[in-house]
């Protein structure tokens, strides 16, 4: 009986100490809620949302905003290609250097030939390029497809028409 009456002061105690806890820390966090909020911070910057909706290209390839020049991909390929015969695709991301850091980098890139997918690179941020070759075969005139995703400004689109010459 004794136990009982022992462990029953306990948890009472216990519980009385756990919800006093409770309220004094939303007392705390509701302050500091207030001061943050009377020093005027924002958060982090606000993202247009309209990058998300769906994959983003480059609208006028003379003009391009500083937005696309980090984030659409560049498809690198050689002069000529022979049908049958493998080549290197080299998917960069941007025409300039894409931050990599902890809070904004490029996740992956995906190259695909016409609609089936060819491969596809994680990146890993504050240590990769963001940047991937690939080797590929064609024998038949397709179009190459690279799409890099950012973690700040979505999906992001280029396309390439690829021609093979016939092989000799």
């Amino acid at each position: 009986m004794m136990k009982k009456a022992c462990r029953r002061r306990e948890f009472l105690i216990g519980g009385t100490l756990a919800v006093g806890g409770t309220m004094l820390a939303g007392r705390v966090l509701g302050a500091t809620e207030s001061a943050v909020k009377a020093a005027g911070f924002k958060g982090f910057t606000q993202v247009d949302p309209g990058l998300f909706a769906g994959i983003n290209r480059v609208a006028n390839p003379e003009g391009k905003s500083i937005l696309e020049k980090k984030h659409a991909p560049l498809i690198d390929i050689p002069a000529k290609i022979v049908a049958g015969q493998a080549f290197a695709v080299t998917l960069t991301m941007g025409e300039i250097a894409h931050p990599m850091g902890a809070t904004h980098y490029i996740q992956n890139v995906d190259l695909l030939v016409g609609n089936e997918p060819a491969g596809h690179v994680e990146f890993r941020p504050e240590v990769a390029t963001a940047k991937a070759m690939l080797y590929i075969r064609l024998d038949k005139p397709v179009t190459l497809v690279a799409r890099a995703y950012c973690n700040l400004h979505g999906l992001w689109e280029t396309r390439l028409e690829v021609a093979p010459v016939p092989s000799a």
